[in-house]
């Protein structure tokens, strides 16, 4: 058996928006070695070596017919997913790390992808490895958020979360791909105690986030915590989630592209995504500050309505690098042996949110929570602040 005298970490997708933004999170441990890799060796090569620690590039592949030989060649101690979009992808990576007995993480937001990763556990049991899917924004770092908070409730009858990216960023085609290819596709969502449709798009909606992100227009999208926060909490009623892009009037564009795909009307969706990533890019206004924002309502122990508003912010540009910080934060978990439970599993609630904060302390990011109810009114907890 090789034995290295430092963790070797490779990040599949390692020189895109969120890969990169893990690996330089990750950079800051001297007992590893990064591994950037992806189509283009000559852009991995290119962060490996603006890296401060001991990183190289990699040409590699998430669709290499021989992954698993590639994998075990390489000694791994952890890989990382990062090469989206997760909507139509299936689990050859994730197979290939139990072929390859490789501990495997990923930053997928996709339902299903997330919502299923589970069946691959009787594998990953057998080869003794931790798999761990959805290690972003969502569900780790809002479930993370209900663990932090769900002592407080007798009883969670409602969750509504919605992200407002801000416009002044670099966007990654993976990103806006998963967003306009699923433009108008149905999906469940609870709804009163009941299953109904939605669709990727629906429901265009205002919601305020707090200065300078301020008000932001938004609309249905399909995402795992519509499915794992009713399996958790049996008793919710309501699972909401939207987000949006800026200004309003590129928001209103979505949300006739999604009518239109619904009424099944000839578009392009790849040619769309395309377009609507040089778009963005070019189109003016909007902010370089977003957020995200998680409302969670139901009962006190005494039986009063009580709710509870966390919100995060990146301001500045910096709001790109809070979907990275779970996957960090896991990586590390995963590195040092404090989680190394074999399997498959979602990223639910196996973090602490105090360990995901702690990753942003560095960057424009500020977070914060409200209790709302009949007695107190608006507090602000500043416990929750960093």
């Amino acid at each position: 058996m090789v034995r290295n005298l430092k963790k070797r970490v490779l990040i599949l997708g390692g020189y895109g928006t969120f890969g990169s933004r893990i690996a330089r999170l990750l950079s800051d441990r001297d007992d590893l070695q990064l591994i950037i890799a992806g189509p283009h060796r000559s852009k991995a090569e290119q962060l490996a070596a603006e890296l401060p620690g001991p990183a190289e590039g990699l040409r590699l592949e998430r669709d290499s017919v021989n992954l698993t030989a590639q994998l075990q060649t390489l000694h791994l101690d952890l890989l990382v997913h990062c090469a989206g979009p997760f909507q139509e992808q299936d689990y050859r990576v994730a197979r290939a790390c139990i072929d390859s007995r490789t501990p495997y993480l990923d930053i997928a937001d996709a339902r299903r992808f997330v919502c299923d990763f589970h069946r691959l556990s009787p594998a990953a049991e057998h080869a003794g490895v931790p798999l761990v899917s959805g290690a972003s924004s969502l569900p780790a770092l809002s479930s993370a958020v209900l663990a932090e908070l769900r002592d407080e409730f007798s009883r969670i009858d409602s969750v509504d979360i919605a992200i407002a990216p801000a416009h002044r960023i670099d966007r990654g085609l993976a990103t806006v791909r998963a967003g306009f290819e699923s433009l108008g596709q149905g999906f469940p969502a609870l709804q009163d105690g009941q299953w109904r449709e939605s669709y990727t798009g629906a429901q265009l909606r205002k919601i305020q986030l707090a200065h300078p992100v301020g008000d932001r227009w938004l609309c249905d999208f399909d995402v795992p915590d519509l499915e794992l926060w009713p399996r958790a909490l049996p008793g919710l009623q309501n699972a909401r989630f939207g987000t949006g892009v800026q200004p309003r009037t590129l928001q209103l564009g979505l949300a006739l592209c999604a009518r239109l795909a619904r009424a099944h009307l000839p578009l392009s969706m790849p040619w769309l995504a395309r377009q609507g990533h040089r778009l963005a890019a070019r189109w003016p206004g909007g902010s370089p500050h977003g957020g995200m924002v998680v409302h969670i309502g139901g009962l006190d122990h005494q039986q009063a309505p009580l709710g509870y508003r966390w919100q995060v912010l990146g301001l500045g540009g910096d709001g790109t690098w809070i979907p990275a910080a779970p996957a960090a934060a896991m990586a590390r978990k995963i590195l040092d042996g404090t989680f190394s439970e074999s399997g498959a599993r979602a990223c639910w609630q196996l973090l602490d949110l105090r360990d995901i904060l702690l990753e942003l302390n560095r960057f424009s990011v500020i977070s914060a929570c409200e209790r709302l109810d009949e007695t107190c009114g608006r507090q602000v907890l500043p416990d929750f602040q960093v």
